[in-house]
C-alpha cells in the first residue's frame, strides 16, 4: 500500500500515488441474486396456483357463460392460455422470475380495459372485466412475494 510521498507501481506499470491508491469495494455493493426463501416460495406458488385457476376459467367461460356471437370470444381464450402457462411456470419452480408476474398484470390490465372495448354482452363484460382485476392482483401478490422473499433471504444471519 502506498504512503503519503511514495508511489507503488500496479500490474500495468502505472504509478498511484497516495491519494490515488485503488479502494477495496465494500460487501454491500457486491450484490448477488438470492433464491426467495421457502416462506416465500409458498406465497409465490399460491398466488400463482390461483392464477393458474383464473387462467383455467377465462379458458372456458365463454362456453360456460354463452357469449353471444358479438362478443369477442377469443380474447378471454388467448389470454386466459397465456395467464395460465406463466402462472404455472411461477408455481412449478420459477421462483425468482418475477417478470412472469408483471406480464401477468400488464395482462390483466388489458383484460379489465377490453370488457369495455370488446365485450358486447353484460355477462362477457362482467366476466372479463372482474377476471382482468383478480389476475393484476394476483400477479401483484406473486411479483411482490418474491421481492419480500428476496430481502428477508438476503438478510445477514446473526
Amino acid at each position: 500500500m502506498a504512503t503519503r510521498g511514495t508511489r507503488e507501481r500496479t500490474r500495468n506499470g502505472a504509478t498511484l500515488g497516495a491519494y490515488d491508491s485503488p479502494r477495496p469495494v465494500p460487501d454491500e455493493a457486491r450484490v448477488e441474486p438470492v433464491e426467495p426463501g421457502p416462506m416465500a416460495r409458498e406465497e409465490i406458488a399460491g398466488a400463482s396456483g390461483l392464477n393458474v385457476l383464473a387462467g383455467i376459467w377465462l379458458i372456458i367461460s365463454p362456453f360456460v357463460l354463452g357469449y353471444i356471437g358479438a362478443d369477442a370470444t377469443w380474447n378471454p381464450i388467448v389470454f386466459g392460455a397465456i395467464v395460465g402457462v406463466l402462472a404455472l411456470a411461477r408455481a412449478g419452480g420459477a421462483y425468482r422470475a418475477e417478470w412472469l408476474s408483471w406480464i401477468n398484470m400488464a395482462i390483466g390490465v388489458w383484460l379489465f380495459i377490453s370488457a369495455f372495448w370488446l365485450a358486447q354482452s353484460s355477462q362477457a363484460s362482467w366476466n372479463v372485466g372482474i377476471m382482468g382485476i383478480v389476475v393484476f392482483i394476483l400477479g401483484a401478490w406473486s411479483a411482490a412475494a418474491t421481492d419480500a422473499g428476496r430481502r428477508v433471504a438476503a438478510m445477514p444471519r446473526r
